[in-house]
């Protein structure tokens, strides 16, 4: 191994899973450093190929790997996460993101955790200071990466026209405004909206202050800033967002449907690109996952209780998708393999 020059060896260690990278650590000091160094971190990034679907419950985190799994033979594994005491834990641990391997995490109430599935680190949040502490008046979130200064953020729309921003590199919190934006429809109810993050924003539906108008605000992770994006010129009470296929995508949030239409922007930005794909059963809530086994789009449902369901995208039909070992309630993502450490501040 001493022979083989280091851009050789980079390049293997490079494309292998993070269990056996956290193994090799232990080989020695020099591939204990390699490992951890930041620029083999963004290397090993971008060649991961090694995604799962994560489910979040009242007791603990479920990793499923959906590339190898049989479509009616799943099984959870329990990961090991214990962030804070979780007796008596009345509801499920929220998600609020997952961006590069790193899940932001809402154990308790106002508590964040930034969380590493694969590597299994974790650290807290600090408490916003007043006055950005306002949890009580909270109207989204929202967890994202910008790779233009290469910092990841927890954002929460605390209340018009206030944003609390929590840098990760700098281990901060600020408050900054632009934030113009109310419900989309006074009947949500349920967890707060959490952004889609796609290219360095976060995007949430919200109508116009002072109007009916929806629009999709996105949040520039980079600037700080909000900028509106159009929405299908249909007529309903509201979207939610979404990701699928590398694009963004909306389902109606209209109550009154008996239906649930999935919209797919083909070009970011681009109004005139919106395209319907899917129509799905009745439910109150959907939010598309990723692809499995490249053919039927696995979706998270919220009718009284949280449900996966497998649609077919040639015809909107679903059916349910059976988990063995997680409890009824949960909210579920997914996520890539990182060597993305949570304490990102200490290795900037």
């Amino acid at each position: 191994m001493s022979n083989l020059p280091r851009e050789l060896i980079v390049d293997i260690l490079s494309r292998l899973p993070v269990k056996s990278l956290c193994r090799f650590k232990c080989v020695s000091k020099p591939w204990r450093t390699l490992i951890s160094h930041p620029d083999f971190v963004k290397t090993h990034l971008h060649r991961a190929q090694f995604k799962r679907l994560i489910l979040a419950s009242n007791d603990s985190l479920y990793s499923i790997d959906h590339e190898t799994s049989f479509e009616n033979d799943v099984v959870a594994v329990a990961l090991d996460y214990f962030p804070l005491d979780q007796n008596h834990q009345s509801y499920p641990i929220e998600m609020i993101g997952s961006c590069n391997g790193l899940l932001c995490l809402k154990p308790q109430p106002n508590t964040f955790f930034v969380f590493n599935p694969a590597t299994h680190e974790s650290a807290r949040i600090p408490d916003a200071p007043t006055p950005y502490g306002f949890d009580h008046a909270i109207l989204a979130h929202g967890f994202g990466y910008a790779p233009s200064i290469d910092d990841y953020k927890l954002v929460k729309a605390v209340n018009a026209p206030l944003v609390a921003v929590f840098s990760l590199r700098t281990s901060a919190w600020k408050l900054v405004e632009g934030f113009h934006y109310k419900k989309p429809t006074e009947l949500w109810e349920g967890p707060l909206p959490c952004g889609t993050h796609l290219n360095g924003a976060l995007h949430w539906v919200f109508k116009l202050c002072g109007g009916n108008e929806c629009v999709i605000a996105a949040f520039d992770l980079e600037t700080d800033t909000f900028r509106d994006m159009p929405v299908p010129a249909i007529s309903v009470s509201g979207f939610s967002t979404g990701f699928l296929r590398g694009c963004l995508c909306l389902m109606d949030r209209d109550f009154g449907l008996r239906r649930r239409d999935i919209w797919v922007m083909k070009e970011y930005g681009v109004g005139k690109s919106w395209t319907k794909i899917l129509v799905v059963d009745p439910c109150y809530v959907v939010k598309p996952l990723c692809l499995w086994k490249n053919s039927k789009i696995l979706m998270a449902i919220d009718r009284n209780e949280n449900e996966l369901v497998l649609c077919n995208p040639k015809d909107g039909t679903c059916k349910n998708f059976e988990v063995v070992g997680v409890s009824f309630r949960f909210y579920a993502d997914t996520y890539v393999e990182s060597l993305v450490s949570p304490k990102f501040s200490a290795i900037v």
